[in-house]
Protein backbone atom coordinates (compact mmCIF):
# COMPACT_ATOMS: atom_id res chain seq x y z
CA UNK A 1 0.00 0.00 0.00
CA UNK A 2 1.52 3.37 -1.01
CA UNK A 3 2.50 5.79 1.72
CA UNK A 4 0.27 8.90 1.66
CA UNK A 5 2.02 12.07 0.53
CA UNK A 6 1.44 13.74 3.91
CA UNK A 7 3.27 10.92 5.69
CA UNK A 8 6.18 11.16 3.26
CA UNK A 9 6.35 14.92 3.82
CA UNK A 10 6.42 14.27 7.58
CA UNK A 11 9.36 11.95 6.99
CA UNK A 12 11.07 14.65 4.90
CA UNK A 13 10.72 17.10 7.78
CA UNK A 14 12.02 14.48 10.22
CA UNK A 15 15.00 13.82 7.96
CA UNK A 16 15.79 17.53 7.74
CA UNK A 17 15.50 17.94 11.51
CA UNK A 18 17.87 15.00 11.97
CA UNK A 19 20.37 16.56 9.54
CA UNK A 20 19.66 13.95 6.86
CA UNK A 21 19.32 16.37 3.91
CA UNK A 22 20.35 13.70 1.39
CA UNK A 23 17.61 11.37 2.52
CA UNK A 24 15.07 14.23 2.51
CA UNK A 25 16.08 15.12 -1.06
CA UNK A 26 15.70 11.50 -2.12
CA UNK A 27 12.16 11.38 -0.71
CA UNK A 28 11.29 14.72 -2.34
CA UNK A 29 12.61 13.58 -5.74
CA UNK A 30 10.43 10.47 -5.40
CA UNK A 31 7.41 12.63 -4.65
CA UNK A 32 8.20 14.92 -7.59
CA UNK A 33 8.39 11.88 -9.87
CA UNK A 34 4.87 10.96 -8.75
CA UNK A 35 3.52 14.53 -8.59
CA UNK A 36 5.56 16.62 -11.06
CA UNK A 37 3.02 19.45 -11.01
CA UNK A 38 3.30 19.97 -7.23
CA UNK A 39 5.44 23.10 -7.24
CA UNK A 40 5.52 23.11 -3.43
CA UNK A 41 7.55 19.88 -3.52
CA UNK A 42 9.98 21.44 -5.98
CA UNK A 43 10.27 24.49 -3.75
CA UNK A 44 11.04 22.29 -0.73
CA UNK A 45 13.70 20.43 -2.70
CA UNK A 46 15.21 23.71 -3.93
CA UNK A 47 15.38 24.93 -0.34
CA UNK A 48 17.37 21.87 0.76
CA UNK A 49 19.89 22.63 -1.95
CA UNK A 50 19.90 26.35 -1.10
CA UNK A 51 20.94 25.54 2.47
CA UNK A 52 23.99 23.76 1.07
CA UNK A 53 24.78 26.50 -1.46
CA UNK A 54 24.14 24.33 -4.51
CA UNK A 55 22.93 27.16 -6.74
CA UNK A 56 22.56 25.11 -9.93
CA UNK A 57 20.28 22.60 -8.20
CA UNK A 58 18.28 25.40 -6.59
CA UNK A 59 17.74 26.89 -10.05
CA UNK A 60 16.81 23.48 -11.44
CA UNK A 61 14.13 22.80 -8.87
CA UNK A 62 12.80 26.35 -8.74
CA UNK A 63 12.78 26.77 -12.54
CA UNK A 64 8.98 26.49 -12.74
CA UNK A 65 8.39 28.90 -9.84
CA UNK A 66 7.42 32.45 -10.78
CA UNK A 67 9.19 33.77 -7.68
CA UNK A 68 12.45 31.93 -8.35
CA UNK A 69 15.66 33.86 -7.90
CA UNK A 70 16.87 34.78 -11.42
CA UNK A 71 20.50 34.25 -10.40
CA UNK A 72 19.74 30.66 -9.37
CA UNK A 73 17.73 29.98 -12.53
CA UNK A 74 20.51 31.48 -14.66
CA UNK A 75 23.00 29.16 -12.92
CA UNK A 76 20.83 26.19 -13.91
CA UNK A 77 20.52 27.45 -17.50
CA UNK A 78 24.29 27.95 -17.73
CA UNK A 79 25.01 24.49 -16.34
CA UNK A 80 22.61 22.87 -18.83
CA UNK A 81 22.68 24.99 -22.00
CA UNK A 82 21.23 22.19 -24.16
CA UNK A 83 17.42 22.49 -23.96
CA UNK A 84 16.98 18.75 -24.48
CA UNK A 85 19.21 18.01 -21.49
CA UNK A 86 17.48 20.75 -19.49
CA UNK A 87 14.12 19.19 -20.36
CA UNK A 88 15.27 15.89 -18.86
CA UNK A 89 16.55 17.64 -15.72
CA UNK A 90 13.18 19.31 -15.10
CA UNK A 91 11.63 15.87 -14.42
CA UNK A 92 8.20 16.54 -15.89
CA UNK A 93 5.89 13.77 -17.11
CA UNK A 94 4.02 13.33 -20.39
CA UNK A 95 1.12 12.01 -18.30
CA UNK A 96 0.62 15.38 -16.58
CA UNK A 97 -0.86 18.41 -18.32
CA UNK A 98 1.55 21.34 -18.26
CA UNK A 99 -1.31 23.66 -17.30
CA UNK A 100 -1.80 21.81 -13.99
CA UNK A 101 1.18 23.65 -12.46
CA UNK A 102 -0.20 27.10 -13.22
CA UNK A 103 0.22 29.62 -16.04
CA UNK A 104 3.84 30.60 -15.36
CA UNK A 105 5.05 26.99 -15.16
CA UNK A 106 2.96 26.06 -18.21
CA UNK A 107 4.58 28.86 -20.20
CA UNK A 108 8.08 27.85 -19.04
CA UNK A 109 7.43 24.20 -19.90
CA UNK A 110 6.03 25.09 -23.33
CA UNK A 111 9.02 27.31 -24.10
CA UNK A 112 11.45 24.63 -22.96
CA UNK A 113 9.73 21.94 -25.02
CA UNK A 114 9.71 24.19 -28.11
CA UNK A 115 13.45 24.87 -27.71
CA UNK A 116 14.14 21.14 -27.20
CA UNK A 117 12.11 20.22 -30.28
CA UNK A 118 14.02 22.77 -32.32
CA UNK A 119 17.34 21.41 -31.04
CA UNK A 120 16.20 17.81 -31.62
CA UNK A 121 14.77 18.49 -35.06
CA UNK A 122 11.33 17.19 -34.17
CA UNK A 123 8.90 16.27 -31.39
CA UNK A 124 10.28 15.17 -28.05
CA UNK A 125 8.90 13.38 -25.01
CA UNK A 126 9.38 14.49 -21.39
CA UNK A 127 10.40 10.97 -20.38
CA UNK A 128 12.90 10.46 -23.21
CA UNK A 129 13.70 13.93 -24.53
CA UNK A 130 16.25 12.68 -27.07
CA UNK A 131 13.69 10.40 -28.69
CA UNK A 132 10.55 11.23 -30.52
CA UNK A 133 7.22 10.11 -29.04
CA UNK A 134 6.25 6.68 -30.32
CA UNK A 135 9.83 5.92 -31.37
CA UNK A 136 10.97 2.69 -29.77
CA UNK A 137 14.22 2.83 -27.85
CA UNK A 138 15.89 -0.49 -27.09
CA UNK A 139 17.05 -0.74 -23.52
CA UNK A 140 19.89 -2.95 -22.36
CA UNK A 141 17.26 -5.35 -21.04
CA UNK A 142 15.58 -5.49 -24.46
CA UNK A 143 18.91 -6.28 -26.15
CA UNK A 144 19.80 -8.95 -23.57
CA UNK A 145 16.37 -10.55 -23.94
CA UNK A 146 16.80 -10.66 -27.72
CA UNK A 147 20.28 -12.18 -27.38
CA UNK A 148 18.93 -14.74 -24.89
CA UNK A 149 16.14 -15.75 -27.25
CA UNK A 150 18.65 -16.11 -30.08
CA UNK A 151 20.84 -18.32 -27.89
CA UNK A 152 17.86 -20.53 -26.98
CA UNK A 153 17.00 -20.97 -30.68
CA UNK A 154 20.60 -21.96 -31.46
CA UNK A 155 20.67 -24.50 -28.62
CA UNK A 156 17.35 -26.03 -29.76
CA UNK A 157 18.63 -26.26 -33.33
CA UNK A 158 21.88 -27.86 -32.15
CA UNK A 159 19.94 -30.40 -30.08
CA UNK A 160 17.69 -31.15 -33.05
CA UNK A 161 20.71 -31.78 -35.29
CA UNK A 162 22.38 -33.99 -32.65
CA UNK A 163 19.10 -35.87 -32.15
CA UNK A 164 18.69 -36.38 -35.89
CA UNK A 165 22.24 -37.72 -36.19
CA UNK A 166 21.61 -40.15 -33.28
CA UNK A 167 18.35 -41.37 -34.85
CA UNK A 168 19.96 -41.85 -38.28
CA UNK A 169 22.85 -43.82 -36.74
CA UNK A 170 20.46 -45.94 -34.71
CA UNK A 171 18.41 -46.78 -37.80
CA UNK A 172 21.53 -47.49 -39.84
CA UNK A 173 23.14 -49.69 -37.24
Amino acid sequence: MPVPIDRTLDRVREDLTAGQAGRARQRLRGLIASFPDRLDLRTMLAETYREEGQVVQVGRWSYLDEDADPVEVDAFLAAYPDPVQRMRKICWSDAVEVTSAGPFAARRLAELRAAAEQANGGPVSWQEPRHRPGEHQDSLGDRLATAGCGLVVLVVLALAVVGAVVVVRALAG
